[in-house]
């Protein structure tokens, strides 16, 4: 797949030290080096999710561990302080599931039952885990997993008039559970409205949001400072600020900046805050792809090829990687990196139907 650039390489040496010293690297046993990177194929509803699969690979970008998943809709990736992996394991054309997967070593440890279609996301909450089900729109339930791997639902939110309200993510804080859910709303046509919701320690109630029309929080991001970013991707339509920042101790709106107008996808690092760019709100899909990196207040785009299948970011020493699925282009599916400082984009993993990529200890 071509030379790597210098800033890759580079970053090869410092993950290197990384995944051999840090605990949340995991998955280490003494046959297999560690993982440098995870990849998930779970979104592909085309083939019936039958080329579902994980797959970590080493800092050269080769495959050390393989392991075939169940053939439903795997959008949740997420990994523990102990190293181990979650992943929310949600629905296909023919049922529903209620499962989370916790792998260790790259092998199925064990299957934890919890609300239907556990899909917006793992977080850590306390000493818990907590999953985000969307009761398949329905109204939406959070669901805590214990130290000891015991489930029990702390958290359930009914659509009330609605007519549906389904549950796009979850973010924690260190006092705040925070979701986010898009509804109908008044009037007619093709708007999306999107609420939010907070909860205290103890999972009771602290407030809740609507965020207005042409609104969908598809990802949120906890800061350092105890705020939460909010990721708006229907706000190009009235070309509204996109990336906003909420208090959950204040239950406001602090700050918000302009970005592309439809984030997709975000993840903090050193600072600063990079986004993958896709339109993803009701009929509105359309080919375009961008990064746009957050730094001080000042929003820089990078475009990104259009029709490029990115679907999922991760970063690590300033290099933007890329989960990359290119819908019947085999080959090029996989993992990207991007160079923000130069705008090189090159493939270094190749991985079929690649949909979330996670970077142990970033």
């Amino acid at each position: 797949m071509g030379e790597k650039p210098k800033k890759y390489k580079l970053f090869l040496t410092s993950l290197a030290l990384c995944t051999l010293l840090s605990p949340l690297a995991g998955c280490r046993n003494e046959d297999t080096e560690p993982p440098a990177f995870w990849v998930v194929a779970g979104t592909n509803r085309g083939e019936s999710f039958y080329r579902n699969s994980l797959g970590g690979y080493n800092l050269q970008g080769e495959r050390v561990i393989k392991k075939n998943l169940p053939p439903f809709y795997i959008s949740s990736l997420f990994q523990d302080r102990l190293g181990r992996l979650w992943l929310g394991q949600g629905w296909n054309d023919t049922e529903s599931s209620n499962l989370l997967l916790l792998l260790e070593n790259g092998q199925l440890s064990k299957e934890i039952p919890v609300g239907e279609q556990p899909e917006a996301g793992i977080v850590e909450f306390g000493d818990s885990i907590i999953a985000g089900c969307t009761e398949a729109g329905m109204g939406f339930s959070l669901w805590e997993v214990s130290n000891s791997l015991e489930s029990q639902e702390v958290i359930r939110v009914n659509p009330e008039e609605r007519d549906f309200l389904f549950l796009t993510t979850i973010a924690s804080t260190p006092d705040y559970l925070v979701a986010a859910a898009i509804h109908d709303g008044p009037g007619e046509g093709d708007t999306s409205h999107a609420s939010i919701y907070w909860f205290h320690k103890d999972f009771s109630l602290a407030g809740k949001m609507y965020l207005g029309p042409d609104t969908a929080i598809w990802s949120m991001m906890p800061k350092e400072d105890g705020t939460v970013l909010l990721l708006n991707n229907s706000a190009f339509v009235q070309g509204q600020a996109d990336i906003l920042i909420f208090d959950p101790a204040r239950g406001e709106i602090t700050d918000a900046f302009q970005g592309s107008g439809y984030p997709f996808r975000g993840v903090a690092h050193q600072g600063k805050v990079y986004i993958l760019d896709r339109i993803w709100s009701s009929t509105r899909i359309n080919a375009k792809r961008s990064i746009t990196i957050l730094d001080n207040g000042t929003a820089t785009t990078i475009p990104l090829p259009d029709g490029l299948g990115a679907e999922d970011i991760a970063v690590a020493e300033g290099m933007v990687y890329l989960a990359v699925w290119q819908r019947g282009a085999g080959s090029g599916d996989g993992i990207y990196t991007l160079d923000p400082a130069t705008g090189e984009l090159q493939q270094i993993i190749e991985h079929q139907d690649a949909s979330a990529i996670l970077i142990p200890g970033q």
